[in-house]
């Protein structure tokens, strides 16, 4: 279920449909699906905007996600079901993303919101501007510490101090 929501939430924006209006179109299709099937899945996903250095946050029943710059955390959660609950639309955040900062996105089985003070930790003392080198250190330590109970994942972007510029 959680590949086919992947693929068709793609196909909407890349076809140009606004967020929320693919989110919302899919949690009804879902919805109906799981009245016979009983499916569900959750959906997070962060839009950013660079020229308005906004990221959106839009979670469906979906693990905390995490803003950083310089050592202040943010965390940024939700409360709406999982898409197919019938539930009301995503929950949405939207946040300044300044230069130096980062967006940390991570699945359950990385950290959730009862037991997420190391990552909190982590990423306040974390003093690099590598974002692979980021999400291996936060995967490498959800493994010691969880030991693989459940799948992980792990996304970070980046957004650098100095302008680049588009070619």
């Amino acid at each position: 279920v959680s590949a086919l929501i992947c693929r068709l939430l793609q196909q909407f924006l890349e076809a140009g449909v606004a967020p929320e209006a693919a989110l919302k179109t899919l949690n009804s299709a879902m919805s109906l699906r799981g009245a016979d099937t009983g499916s569900f899945t959750t959906v997070d996903l962060c839009v950013y905007d660079p020229a308005a250095r906004e990221a959106a946050f839009y979670k469906f029943g979906a693990a905390p996600s995490y803003l950083k710059r310089g050592g202040v955390v943010r965390r940024i959660t939700g409360a709406s079901l999982p898409v197919g609950l019938q539930g009301p639309p995503p929950d949405v955040t939207r946040a300044p993303l300044s230069p130096g900062g980062f967006a940390v996105m991570v699945s359950d089985g990385v950290a959730d919101p009862e037991r997420d003070e190391w990552l909190l930790d982590l990423l306040a003392g974390w003093t690099g501007d590598d974002a692979q080198d980021l999400a291996g250190l936060i995967l490498a330590e959800s493994v010691r510490r969880e030991h693989l109970r459940d799948d992980c994942g792990v996304q970070v972007l980046y957004c650098p101090e100095a302008d680049v510029r588009e070619v």
